[in-house]
């Protein structure tokens, strides 16, 4: 990484626009809109943002009736990089109106002339004209120039120091790279716990084969993944096979069987009914035998059933086959078998899932349970994902028991409007509030980096130039710190700050310097 520094402090050479390496004198001070003006000699600049730009402008000192030369580095503020094939227009309003109309000279780079031919003060503004986005928005403005009657002798500039940490435009537009203004705000401690998506109760179903047997399509097609079943649906049909080879055998001698028995409780009951008829025995024995013959059918029966059931299995349907129907309304969303197929008891066949609501369920460690706060701003963050997403939902249930095993307190929430991304079973990352909210100045916790042990962000005093702010942190929680050490309205590094710090290290170690475009 340092010497990607290195690399880059020597990047941005050939402008046509130089600072050199005398001292110069600086007036830094920030006005009530926000811009930041320095003076460095003969050189002026000042940095001023809109909602879309960030304007770093340069030029000489300006008398009326000379020509003066502006270097304008211009930074879309969505993207933080160079505004780029774009023609701009530089006005300044004063005792007179003048512009000009320029194109970049290189990416982010504009250079135009202008002469004001009265002394005074101007308000100045740069208007983007051409580019890929352009309109009344893509401007910023409402900076100071003062021209002068007379070109100013070098000695009327305070002699201070600059100071600083200087990072080129040039630099910040080849990396990843973002400021921001910071404001009071508040936050509240969080604690990042393992989660998961899932549905409720009845949002998914895995349908299992009831016994062994073989597989075949129902009255329908075979179903595929992605097609829409409902409550009921048969999905396949399953004929059971036997326990062991030998079964069908058993069950074709168990139909010979009972089919003789039924023939002789018949033959029983004809017997019996000639004797009854010559009252040689009594009515019961004749009672007896009728149900003898309803016993025998029965068992014929029973034994035809059992093998039609192993006929079926040969064939993979008939008569004797089970109807294999979805339990919800869904999506089949996965199939783990082809008609033909063989299966054994409890094997998964297919995954159905209802569509709508997603749960997400988080695993809150033990000794957290009592300070969550469930209901506050959580955040969640998808296994491969650097962002974290606002978590759109209510809560469902904090669980009132702990796993014995985990030692965790199960909290789930239910999604409002769950995106095609969030798919069932995902791994996440949960961002919990715990504890009460604190207030004061927030930046995003990447802002901060640690350097000697001790927390400090890098304050944007100029386009260019950069501040290393000690701070103290009072809290910290969902990608936010409160801290103390800034004030509302500064800007501050918030991608970016290791660069900037390894800049400020490669500087003491007497890399390159000045300012050379």
């Amino acid at each position: 990484m340092r010497a990607v520094v290195w690399m880059l402090l020597a990047l941005a050479t050939g402008c046509g626009h130089s600072h050199d390496d005398e001292p110069h004198t600086v007036h830094d001070h920030e006005d009530e809109q926000g811009h930041h003006d320095h003076h460095h000699g003969g050189v002026e600049s000042v940095t001023a943002w809109s909602d879309t730009l960030e304007l770093f402008a340069e030029w000489d000192t300006p008398v009326a009736g000379q020509e003066t030369s502006f270097l304008l580095h211009l930074t879309t503020l969505e993207d933080f990089r160079a505004v780029s094939d774009a023609r701009v227009r530089l006005v300044l309003e004063g005792p007179e109106t003048v512009s000009v109309e320029v194109d970049n000279a290189r990416p982010g780079i504009f250079e135009p002339s202008l002469n004001a031919p009265s002394a005074g003060t101007y308000r100045g503004r740069v208007e983007v004209l051409r580019g890929e986005v352009v309109g009344a928005a893509l401007s910023v403005g409402g900076f100071e120039v003062i021209v002068h009657a007379a070109a100013p002798d070098d000695d009327e500039h305070d002699e201070d120091e600059e100071g600083g940490i200087t990072l080129l435009k040039e630099q910040q537009w080849r990396v990843p790279f973002r400021t921001a203004a910071v404001a009071h705000g508040s936050v509240a401690p969080t604690v990042e716990t393992p989660g998961e998506l899932t549905t409720p109760p009845g949002g998914a179903a895995h349908v299992h084969a009831p016994v062994a047997g073989r597989v075949a399509a129902g009255r329908g097609a075979f179903p595929a993944p992605g097609r829409v079943v409902e409550a009921n649906q048969e999905l396949a049909t399953l004929a059971p096979t036997p326990g062991a080879p030998e079964d069908a055998t058993r069950a074709e001698l168990a139909v010979v069987d009972a089919e003789a028995a039924l023939e002789n409780a018949r033959a029983e009951l004809a017997r019996v009914e000639r004797m009854r008829a010559d009252d040689a025995i009594p009515e019961r024995r004749l009672e007896e035998a009728r149900r003898g013959v309803r016993v025998a059918e029965a068992s014929l029966g029973a034994a035809r059933r059992a093998r039609s059931l192993y006929a079926a299995a040969e064939r993979g349907r008939g008569r004797g086959s089970w109807r294999i129907t979805s339990p919800i309304t869904g999506v089949v969303d996965d199939v783990r078998v082809s008609p033909g197929e063989a299966v054994e008891a409890n094997e998964l066949l297919f995954h159905v899932l209802a569509p709508g609501e997603r749960w997400l369920r988080a695993e809150v460690p033990e000794r957290w349970a009592a300070r969550i706060r469930p209901g506050g701003h959580v955040r969640f963050q998808l296994l491969g994902e650097e962002g974290w997403r606002d978590l759109d939902g209510d809560i469902v249930n904090v669980s009132s028991a702990v796993d014995a095993r985990s030692r965790t307190v199960a909290v789930i929430w239910s999604l409002r409007e769950p995106e095609d991304a969030l798919r069932v079973g995902a791994s996440i990352r949960v961002s919990i509030p715990i504890g009460d909210e604190a207030e004061g100045i927030t930046v995003p916790e990447r802002a901060l980096i640690d350097v000697d042990g001790r927390p400090v962000v890098f304050v944007q005093r100029e386009g260019e130039r950069f501040e290393e702010r000690p701070v103290r942190v009072v809290v910290r929680g969902g990608g936010r710190a409160v801290v103390e050490g800034l004030e509302a309205g500064e800007r501050v590094v918030t991608v970016g700050a290791y660069l900037v710090h390894l800049a400020s290290r490669a500087a003491e170690g007497g890399a390159p310097h000045g300012h050379v475009h």
